[in-house]
């Protein structure tokens, strides 16, 4: 019976990845591809052992075995992305080096190994080689919109935030929009780093750089205001907390308490007032609504107060606010139920303290604090303010 090096090759990967869906399905092809024919089992080339360096010399003998060309990389490259997956990382740099080697490779095809390779030593940890990969690959296709980003998740990783903004300033792989937010983020981290080494003026210069980049970033504006509360430079700080409340409603419940701050260190009533008239006059968030109740009573009344937190929890139910109202009536009450009433409570403040606070949009990451970039899916900006009962 006539075989073809095709179908030998294949039944080796098959021999690797037995039961692996992706390579199942090429396997599934076969007819396709090679017409009749009998599978060789190749189970004395692969023995069934657990010598790591042996099964990777094996593996190599039989890569070596067999031509590359046109028609064959393809089967290489679903090989070497099945180990990545897997977590066989050095298997998949064996295979995609393997690729690179035979000088057999078109300009594109060496760029699609090469980018693969990278992702391999990525996974690896060998990051060094990742730049030293990618860097040409931008450098001298400045188009390659999967070379760039893939090199720049290598600078968010490696924290290298300058070198991060001088490849977003030229990137082609994101929209405008997009490409000044991710900068702007960029010049935030910078500036997070000057904070922790009590460099402020250079903090502040690296925020101004950000709102450059984008004029309305919310991160910058939360920054700048919390640092002119610092300063003491309190119609400051409400400018940059009214811009946040204008351009990023969502984002208020994060800045409420700085913003009431602010509102009371201004040392002007009318100011305060006037914010309150403003609140009044629109639903808000559980944190608003908790500061504005205890600014309305010290400016007016108890009653006042307590008239403003019922109608504003009527408008919007949360679980804090249950909570809150739950606990007054706990202080006030008289009655032989306070007992009961002192359960509800507990159970309360068990769930709320229990509830994050944020919420991914993009991957549904949750959190407590705010992340910027987000932990689950890695992109920015995408963490929110988690709004409605179970949230503010």
């Amino acid at each position: 019976m006539e075989f073809s090096w095709w179908l030998v090759l294949l039944a080796g990967f098959a021999g690797w990845f037995i039961g692996y869906e992706k390579l199942r399905h090429a396997l599934s092809n076969l007819p396709r591809f090679l017409g009749r024919g009998s599978r060789s089992d190749l189970s004395t080339l692969l023995p069934d052992h657990n010598d790591q360096v042996e099964r990777d010399l094996e593996l190599n003998n039989l890569l070596e075995q067999y031509a590359v060309d046109d028609n064959s990389v393809e089967l290489y490259l679903t090989l070497g992305d099945a180990f990545r997956r897997r977590g066989e990382y050095s298997r998949a740099i064996g295979v995609h080096e393997h690729l690179l080697s035979t000088g057999q490779l078109s300009e594109d095809q060496q760029r699609t190994v090469k980018l693969e390779l990278a992702r391999d030593y990525a996974g690896a940890g060998l990051l060094d080689r990742v730049e030293s990969l990618l860097k040409p690959l931008v450098l001298d296709n400045p188009r390659d919109a999967a070379s760039q980003e893939s090199l720049l998740r290598l600078y968010e990783k490696q924290r290298e935030w300058e070198l991060a903004f001088d490849l977003a300033s030229i990137s082609t792989s994101m929209d405008p929009a997009e490409r000044n937010a991710v900068k702007a983020q960029y010049c935030c981290e910078l500036a997070a780093v000057a904070e922790l080494e009590d460099n402020l003026p250079q903090m502040e210069k690296h925020l101004q750089r950000a709102l450059k980049s984008e004029p309305h970033c919310s991160r910058a504006l939360v920054m700048l205001g919390r640092y002119s509360i610092e300063l003491k430079q309190y119609n400051k700080a409400i400018s940059y907390f009214e811009a946040i409340e204008t351009h990023h409603p969502e984002l208020v419940p994060e800045i409420a308490e700085s913003y009431f701050f602010a509102l009371h260190a201004v040392d002007d009533e009318q100011v305060l007032r006037k914010h309150l008239d403003y609140v009044r006059g629109r639903q808000n968030s559980y944190s608003v609504i908790k500061l504005a109740r205890d600014a309305i009573g010290k400016l007016e009344s108890e009653q006042a107060a307590s008239d403003f937190f019922i109608e504003q929890l009527a408008m919007r139910p949360s679980m804090k606010g249950l909570r809150d109202w739950a606990e007054y009536e706990l202080k006030t009450t008289k009655s032989q139920d306070k007992e009961k009433v002192a359960a509800v409570v507990e159970m309360l403040r068990d769930v709320t303290d229990e509830k994050p606070v944020y919420l991914c949009d993009r991957c549904g990451y949750r959190c407590k604090q705010i992340q910027w970039l987000c932990p689950g899916c890695e992109n920015w900006n995408s963490v929110k303010v988690i709004i409605g009962a179970e949230g503010e």
